[in-house]
């Protein structure tokens, strides 16, 4: 099932009750890139040491994006059967006031992802937001009063014209009369309440869905008495549960420490320490102690694989192997 901003919160009580209560969960990444090829000292080498390697990773990490993450969910049943709920989760770092990101492409990843179908529109126009520690810790000082700004061009010059409709609309208005704004996308949403609640003290907010917002006139006692309510939608808390978006669900991996399995997971776990735990460490030991800290079962596949592999072939064959001299029949496994 695929997942994307517009229906995440709501599915997000069913997904936390899954992985509480299951008994591992697969997961697998895409990327909006893989490995950075600049600086040329960049490029991977066979004698590279564990530590060379990840300084190496964590430049591409740091220089690429999350464009989707896929989670398998896996629960017993009493029959000795497992149930798995799959859901792929299309990303996109989260913007809000003086927040943004940059993302790089690399050709290869994009012609890769769109060989096998990737929804690039899904990506882009409902990609669910999320941020690490550092990140949420900014925003929370751009949500103390008066401290909300505006980054983009792009975004000034909207908000400059909702502010103009609605104080030409609020000067002829009476109390109680409303108006709506639309195709507000994404966090604009909160940006523009809490802009106009700033700015123009007779008006309320109300967000109605569907890239909507209400906007009513209303006595200043009526809306001193909505602004201390527990319902509001414009509240510092609820900006804030939004703006993690998918690192809600992360933090509920982490606190469920169920076994997490994919396949060759190096760039897996460095996505997920960098954009939903904390920008990564210079130290590759700090990070290992960061990754088992967060979860403690890891089970790669390919690591699995290649162990299976020589206790099955190698081993058996080496067993069989007769000694230097000695004719074939006389092999055996004793």
């Amino acid at each position: 099932m695929d997942v994307g901003a517009g229906e995440f919160e709501e599915k997000l009580p069913k997904l936390q009750e899954l992985i509480l209560g299951c008994d591992f969960v697969g997961l697998d990444m895409e990327f909006t890139g893989l490995h950075s090829t600049f600086p040329p000292s960049n490029q991977h080498s066979l004698f590279d040491s564990p530590a060379e390697r990840y300084q190496k990773a964590r430049q591409s990490v740091q220089q690429f994006t999350v464009s989707q993450l896929g989670l398998s969910i896996f629960s017993s049943e009493k029959s000795n059967k497992y149930v798995a709920h799959s859901y792929n989760f299309f990303l996109l770092p989260m913007t809000f006031g003086q927040l943004d990101s940059e993302v790089c492409f690399q050709t290869s990843s994009i012609q890769f992802l769109s060989h096998y179908g990737f929804d690039y529109n899904k990506f882009l126009k409902d990609g669910i937001p999320y941020m690490n520690e550092a990140q949420e810790k900014k925003l929370q000082q751009q949500l103390l009063p008066g401290s909300l700004m505006v980054h983009s061009a792009f975004e000034k010059d909207k908000l400059k014209k909702v502010i103009d409709e609605v104080t030409c609309w609020v000067s002829s208005a009476e109390v109680k009369d409303s108006m709506v704004l639309r195709d507000m996308y994404g966090f604009q949403v909160f940006e523009i309440q809490l802009i106009l609640r700033r700015a123009i003290q007779d008006i309320w907010t109300i967000p109605l869905g569907d890239q909507k917002v209400m906007v009513k006139k209303m006595s200043p006692q009526h809306r001193w008495q909505l602004e201390n309510t527990s319902y509001d939608s414009c509240r510092r808390e609820q900006i804030l549960f939004s703006a993690r978006g998918f690192t809600n669900l992360f933090q509920t991996l982490v606190r469920a420490k169920k076994p997490l399995v994919g396949h060759n997971m190096l760039m897996d776990l460095l996505h997920l320490h960098e954009n939903f735990y904390k920008p990564l460490p210079e130290n590759y030991d700090e990070f290992k102690k960061n990754i088992h800290a967060l979860f403690p079962v890891v089970m790669d596949t390919k690591n699995i694989a290649k162990a299976t592999w020589k206790v099955t072939l190698i081993g058996p064959f080496q067993w069989w192997r007769p000694p230097c001299g000695a004719p074939s029949h006389q092999m055996s496994r004793k």
